[in-house]
């Protein structure tokens, strides 16, 4: 008999979380996080982490599975959660997955094939020196040539993970969103999308969020990180924590940092939103519009017919 999965996506500060934890009271179920910051060990405020209130109600997995020194790429995110499925599902009871990082989302649920290519060190040297020499948007522009649809989800400044775009679709030889294909899906998934209708209203869940952070102690935990681990790629590719960097760095005022990690969390929604439209079977809640018990119920009932659906396969 097939062995459901549910995905709970849409951009950052929409509910996911809530919901998955409101499921969770209903429905025999843990929640494999899919978030490209959770992974990551005292990570906690700037990525709005589940608390361990919340995690001692259902059990939690892929969250803090890596130190943020450590290199973590999708590929390894597919074969962890992977086997986190296979557990639960051994155990009787639904997966969750609950994030918003759409590329490991697709990789882990849509089977999205990702091509391994060693590293070229040569390469990834030369390419950085074009970043130091002309600026990381002139890098960025290059892989947007070559490649547009990897471009699309990734930021200018992420240089890392726009060098390694480019290094596999060089060495290839083709882009590499062409190169990753697309294998029969590996569970019958039950898609749930938390969208908006009116943008300004994610804009001010990102805005109240951020001061909530601040207030939680956001400062204190990126120092204490900076103090333990230097400026890793993780910290400097994660919004809020570049920012605050910046303002610790004496580069610019709290006031400024938190305008600019406003500003980078809804670029990345608008990135997520439209990374997520793409699912055509993904049935989509506006959380704007319709009020959030409401959206609790239709969920519990849309899974329920999708389960049973799925058993009777």
């Amino acid at each position: 008999m097939p062995k459901p999965v549910i995905a709970i996506v849409g951009p950052t500060a929409s509910g996911k979380t809530a919901l998955s934890l409101r499921l969770a009271e209903r429905l025999p179920v843990e929640i494999v996080a899919c978030d490209s910051r959770t992974i990551y060990r005292r990570m906690d405020i700037g990525t709005a982490k589940p608390s361990d209130e919340e995690q001692a109600k259902v059990k939690h997995h892929l969250l803090d599975v890596a130190d943020i020194d450590q290199n973590y790429t999708v590929a390894n995110y597919k074969d962890d959660a992977a086997r986190a499925i296979e557990d639960i599902h051994a155990r009787g009871k639904i997966p969750i997955v609950c994030g918003g990082t759409g590329f490991y989302a697709r990789a882990l649920l849509e089977g999205l094939s990702i091509p391994e290519v060693p590293p070229n060190q040569a390469l990834r040297d030369e390419l950085n020196e074009f970043a130091d020499k002309n600026g990381n948007e002139q890098l960025f522009a290059r892989l947007a040539e070559l490649d547009p649809v990897s471009a699309e989800r990734l930021n200018a400044n992420d240089r890392y993970r726009v060098v390694r775009a480019l290094e596999v679709s060089i060495t290839l030889g083709k882009p590499f969103s062409q190169a990753a294909t697309l294998r029969p899906a590996p569970y019958p998934t039950i898609w749930i999308g938390l969208g908006v209708q009116n943008r300004q209203y994610i804009k001010d869940l990102i805005e109240t969020r951020l001061d909530e952070q601040i207030n939680a102690g956001l400062i204190d935990e990126v120092r204490d990180l900076l103090s333990d681990y230097g400026p890793t790629r993780a910290l400097l590719n994660a919004v809020p924590y570049k920012e605050v960097i910046a303002y610790l760095d004496g580069n610019c005022s709290l006031e400024q940092a938190r305008l600019d990690a406003q500003k980078h969390n809804y670029q990345l929604a608008r990135r997520q939103i439209m990374w997520f439209r793409a699912n055509e079977y993904t049935t989509w809640f506006m959380v704007d519009v319709e009020d959030r018990e409401s959206i609790f119920s239709q969920v519990k009932d849309l899974i329920d017919r999708k389960i049973t659906d799925v058993q009777n396969i």
